[in-house]
């Protein structure tokens, strides 16, 4: 039997006071991003630069990891659907408007039936 053998690697996980000292070696220029990256083993220096973001808005770093709720970002997930209007909430132009998309709905359809027909006789 075969045992595939991975190179992943996984990164080390900090706690908040850690990043802290982290984003204060990078603010107080005692070390360069690319040698904070290699020295601590962080994934990216996108990472750092969120951390940075977040102690200069925050304060400190901040954990958000799957503490989002929808009553904290009303926008995150899947967009609802707009409910239909009655016909009678329309006004005249707009029931203009709807009428003339559905006409050419309806000629395109056939158009297409149409031409899947001549395929078909070929």
């Amino acid at each position: 039997m075969y045992i595939r053998k991975t190179n992943r690697t996984t990164h080390k996980k900090y706690s908040i006071d850690e990043k802290n000292q982290i984003v204060l070696l990078y603010l107080d220029r005692h070390m360069g991003v690319a040698e904070i990256v290699r020295r601590y083993d962080i994934s990216k220096d996108t990472t750092l630069y969120r951390w940075v973001n977040q102690y200069k808005q925050y304060g400190t770093c901040v954990d958000n990891r799957g503490k989002c709720s929808k009553l904290q970002n009303p926008k995150k997930g899947r967009p609802r659907k707009t409910p239909e209007r009655m016909l009678e909430e329309y006004s005249k132009e707009e029931l203009i408007i709807r009428c003339r998309m559905l006409e050419d709905l309806k000629k395109s359809f056939a158009y297409l039936e149409s031409q899947k027909q001549k395929k078909n006789i070929k």
